[in-house]
């Protein structure tokens, strides 16, 4: 199997797992948009099977990483739309007790796990692209 079916086949059984993962998000953090993480991460698995299935264009992997970059945005500003950078950092991601997991920056992880697929996802199409025979 090549790193490029191999990444892809992995991308899309990660995100398959974390959509399945978001059904606890209303007993977890008591809000109902677990329906967002579901859709979220199942644009990811469909990106990861359509590009094990063909080869689609490159403006497909501009338009989600973009629309990823821009939701990870989003989720690290506050109420007042400071950004906050350290929702990034692992160590954020548990309140001081340690017991439950801090919403803001749970998202943003996730978030920045789709974005770094994303690139990835990117780079190995423009790689794919060059590499593919020219049809006149």
């Amino acid at each position: 199997m090549s790193p490029f079916h191999l990444f892809h086949s992995i991308g899309a059984l990660i995100f398959a797992i974390f959509a399945f993962l978001q059904f606890n998000d209303a007993s977890q953090y008591g809000n109902h948009d677990a329906w967002i993480w579901i859709a979220l991460y199942s644009g990811a698995v469909l990106i990861h099977l359509c590009s094990l299935i063909y080869s689609p264009a490159l403006a497909l992997y501009y338009t989600w990483l973009g629309f990823i970059a821009g939701c990870l945005l989003f989720r690290i500003q506050d109420d007042q739309g400071n950004l906050h950078f350290d929702w990034l950092n692992p160590n954020q991601y548990w309140n001081e007790s340690g017991t439950q997991m801090v919403q803001q920056t749970n998202e943003s992880g996730g978030l920045l796990i789709l974005l770094v697929f994303a690139v990835v996802q990117l780079l190995l199409a423009k790689g794919r692209k060059h590499k593919l025979p020219a049809y006149h």
